[in-house]
């Protein structure tokens, strides 16, 4: 087993430029991008995606690679959970006892049923499944959130330039709750900075 892998992952806010100087540094390939459905779905060691705002980005690991989607709730092909649910079974063993999540999303915008429900939907799914999940749901501000997973340190970074004038200033929790009011963080993360 290697010495890097934790089964605790870290969950630290960071100033966009420095997200940006990571996430550029990755292949293309680890980028999960528009139109955000599961096709635009990446698997790797380490993955990225850009611009959260209603959607819901849900990123599962078992410390060594991360399944990454970014699922835009008004997208019509993301309209039935049962193929979102589907595909998830098809991609992830959840027998595997090391896996954790982070969701988030869930955040107000025009669409914010739409946004709840899918929210909601997945931490549900991964709820029936056993897999420790930490939740970041979101508020009523329209700014993208930006998130990256890296194996590395097995820690999830988390950007946006409105968290940029809290970090440094308070604490990681405590920024984060800038923009995600609701926050569950599971046994098997610590949010850092």
């Amino acid at each position: 087993m290697e010495k890097n892998i934790t089964f605790t992952s870290l969950i630290r806010p960071i100033k966009s430029n420095l997200f940006y100087d990571i996430a550029f540094g990755m292949p293309k390939k680890n980028s999960v991008n528009y139109p955000w459905t599961i096709s635009q779905s990446v698997c790797a060691p380490q993955a990225y995606t850009t611009g959260v705002i209603d959607c819901t980005m849900c990123g599962i690991t078992d410390g060594k690679d991360v399944f990454m989607m970014h699922i835009c709730p008004t997208r019509k092909e993301n309209s039935d959970f049962t193929t979102i649910k589907q595909f998830l079974l098809n991609k992830i063993n959840f027998n595997n006892k090391d896996l954790s999540a982070l969701v988030v999303g869930g955040r107000y915008y025009p669409h914010s049923n739409k946004s709840y429900k899918l929210f909601d939907n997945i931490v549900n799914f991964l709820k029936s499944k056993k897999v420790p999940t930490t939740t970041l749901k979101g508020k009523d501000i329209y700014e993208g959130v930006d998130i990256l997973y890296r194996q590395k340190n097995d820690e999830w970074l988390i950007s946006s330039k409105y968290l940029d004038n809290f970090i440094n200033k308070e604490a990681p929790g405590v920024v984060l709750k800038k923009i995600f009011p609701e926050i569950n963080v599971s046994d098997c993360d610590i949010i850092m900075s």
